[in-house]
């Protein structure tokens, strides 16, 4: 009788572990499905169908073929590629390190000030951000246009003959304020998070021993927000690297000064609107593609973004 009431208490106890463990599990799923859902829709097919298309050989004269590697090798002998990939380049070196330090210093600024005023620091920072794409570039068009803008004075000393400020060569710095005055905001508030999410009994370890403010922020605070760091650089990165509706309405703004295939993603656009050679555009697409997930793969695996534990 013992035994048989021992293997039903186990039994039982075995049964409610099983249902705790699907409950802990159910929600996990729960909040993942929406996302998995919408990755597969707009993330995974559509890169799978782009895929597809990189294959097929847009003819001048005849029906469409399939190839491996002709319309990759036409998009990388293209003699604007390389000029694009400098423009896009030139951007991401320019903005990215700015805004990495820029987030950065201002996280610790409202970090270390804990005021009342905290909150209507953190939303002002945010506002620029509100405004983005081409509105964000419709604002900044304005801004550097010498005639118009509250410092032209300032620009007109940098101008071209034709009197503007804008050109391939100076957009980079224009896309690099763009980038910071509407991106910063956004990646201020993630810090912060992260910033308030570290022990104070670390930070009050740090200062007894004598850490400076430098020290904390550089040895104690940056190592420990260090993922969320590589998640905005990631995340930057590809962004940086698909930039079009900037330079897009930038360019319109202001005709002939700006080339209309001066990004990647413009001379992608370029392919596919203006030659209807999807197969090109494609394969121009997976080859960002390919460069985004490779520069990713890097910063995971430089900063240990998904490592459990300390070594």
């Amino acid at each position: 009788m013992t035994t048989t009431i021992e293997r039903t208490s186990a039994i039982s106890g075995a049964t409610e572990k099983g249902v705790r463990r699907r409950r802990r599990r159910t929600p996990a799923w729960g909040f993942l499905a929406p996302y998995l859902v919408l990755l597969i829709l707009f993330g995974v097919a559509p890169a799978l169908y782009g895929l597809f298309q990189a294959f097929q050989v847009t003819q001048a004269i005849g029906p469409t073929t399939f190839s491996l590697t002709k319309n990759f090798i036409a998009v990388l002998e293209d003699y604007r590629l390389p000029t694009a990939s400098l423009h896009v380049l030139l951007y991401l070196l320019l903005w990215l390190p700015l805004l990495i330090v820029i987030v950065f210093l201002l996280a610790l600024v409202i970090d270390a000030k804990h005021t009342k005023f905290g909150a209507v620091t953190r939303f002002i920072s945010y506002i620029p951000g509100a405004i983005t794409g081409s509105a964000a570039a419709l604002l900044w068009l304005f801004m550097f246009s010498p005639q118009v803008s509250p410092i032209g004075g300032l620009l007109k000393m940098f101008a071209n003959k034709s009197g503007s400020f804008l050109s391939d060569q100076t957009l980079p710095i224009v896309l690099a304020v763009m980038g910071i005055a509407a991106g910063a905001g956004g990646w201020v508030v993630v810090l912060y998070g992260a910033l308030t999410a570290i022990p104070r009994d670390v930070i009050e370890s740090a200062t007894l021993d004598g850490a400076n403010a430098w020290d904390l922020a550089w040895r104690i605070k940056l190592p420990l927000i260090k993922g969320y760091v590589a998640f905005i650089l990631i995340v930057s990165t590809a962004q940086g690297f698909q930039v079009f509706v900037e330079p897009t309405v930038i360019g319109t703004g202001a005709p002939g000064q700006i080339s209309q295939t001066w990004s990647i993603n413009q001379l992608a656009y370029s392919y596919a609107a203006q030659q209807s050679n999807y197969g090109e555009a494609a394969a121009l697409s997976i080859l960002l593609l390919l460069v985004c997930v490779g520069l990713a793969v890097g910063v995971i695996k430089g900063t240990k973004l998904y490592s459990i534990g300390d070594d």
